[in-house]
C-alpha cells in the first residue's frame, strides 16, 4: 500500500513538473507561433506586392524604380512612396496627421488597399469592393508594408535641407544650379505628379489635383503679393499652405490630398526643386 502510494506521489509530482514547465514555457512558444505566423505573412505580402503594387510604388516601395508588368521597360511611377519614414515609423506617421487620420497606421494601410482612395488612381483591391484579394491578402500587403519600418530605418529620423524662406533666396544658393526644364519633365515623372495633376502638356489629364499646364500664369494670382514661383514653391514644400480652389472633380479638399513630404524628399537634391519649377514655370 505504501509502495502505491509512494508511486502515486512521486507520479503526481512528475506530472506537475512537466505541466508547470510547459506553462512556464507556453508564452516563449506562442511568441515563436506569432513570431512565425507574422513572417509568413509578410512574406506572402511581399509576393503579391510584386505582382500588383510595384508597377505604381516602385520595386522597393519608395516610387523611385517602377517597371511596365509586360515588358519590363523603366516607366514613371505613378503611385507614392510607401517604404517612408512618414507612413510606417511611430504611431502617428506624419502621412496620417497630413491626411487627418484618426485611426491607426495599420487600419489606414489596410483601408487604403481595401477601398482604394476616392478620385485618384488607386483603386479598391479588396473582393468585397470589387478587387481580386481577399481580407487575409489585404493583411499580408499591410504586414509587408509595416516591415519596411523595423526598428533600424525609424531610428534614423530623416533630417531636412534648410529650405529657404523665399524662391528668390533658394535660387540664389551656392550650391542650387539654373533650373533645367527638360530634367524637370523627368522630376515631375519621377515623383509621381503626374498621376494627380497629369501632364501639363495635355489639357485635360489631371485625374485628382489641378491641371498645371497654365499654372505659370494662374498661381500668379491666387495670393495677393506672390509671384506664380513662390506660390509654386511654398505649395510644393507644404501642400496645405494654400488649398486651390478647383479640382477635377469639384473644389480640391481641405486638408490636401497631396503628400507633405516632397521637402523632405527632394533634401537629397535640391537641384530637382529648380528644375521642376523650370519646367512648370514654361522656361
Amino acid at each position: 500500500m505504501q509502495v502505491k502510494v509512494a508511486i502515486g506521489t512521486i507520479a503526481f509530482m512528475l506530472t506537475m513538473i512537466v505541466l508547470g514547465y510547459a506553462a512556464l514555457r507556453e508564452p516563449t512558444r506562442l511568441d515563436e507561433f506569432s513570431d512565425a505566423a507574422q513572417g509568413r505573412s509578410i512574406e506572402a505580402g511581399g509576393v503579391l506586392f510584386g505582382a500588383n503594387c510595384a508597377t505604381c510604388h516602385g520595386v522597393d516601395g519608395k516610387a523611385e524604380e517602377c517597371q511596365d508588368p509586360s515588358s519590363g521597360e523603366p516607366v514613371p511611377c505613378t503611385g507614392l512612396p510607401l517604404n517612408s519614414y512618414f507612413l510606417v515609423c511611430g504611431d502617428r506617421p506624419q502621412r496620417l496627421e497630413d491626411l487627418g487620420w484618426e485611426g491607426s497606421k495599420e487600419q489606414y494601410i489596410q483601408r487604403t488597399i481595401s477601398a482604394g482612395r476616392a478620385g485618384t488612381i488607386m483603386p479598391a483591391w479588396l473582393d468585397e469592393f470589387g478587387g481580386p484579394l481577399r481580407p487575409d491578402q489585404v493583411e499580408n500587403l499591410a504586414d509587408f508594408i509595416l516591415n519596411w519600418g523595423d526598428e533600424e530605418f525609424c531610428a534614423q529620423e530623416p533630417s531636412s535641407f534648410a529650405w529657404p524662406e523665399s524662391v528668390e533666396d533658394f535660387r540664389a544658393m551656392a550650391e542650387v544650379e539654373a533650373g533645367d526644364p527638360e530634367n524637370g519633365v523627368t522630376v515631375y515623372q519621377n515623383y509621381g505628379c503626374a498621376a494627380c495633376h497629369g501632364m501639363p502638356e495635355q489639357e485635360g489629364s489631371a485625374a485628382v489635383g489641378p491641371w498645371l499646364g497654365d499654372i505659370a500664369e494662374i498661381a500668379a494670382t491666387r495670393v495677393p503679393g506672390m509671384s506664380a514661383e513662390d506660390y509654386l514653391y511654398h505649395s510644393i514644400l507644404d501642400p496645405n499652405a494654400f488649398i486651390a480652389p478647383d479640382c477635377p472633380a469639384g473644389p480640391c479638399t481641405d486638408p490636401s490630398l497631396m503628400p507633405g513630404d516632397f521637402a523632405f524628399r527632394m533634401s537629397t537634391n535640391p537641384q530637382d526643386m529648380a528644375d521642376i519649377l523650370s519646367y512648370l514655370m514654361g522656361e
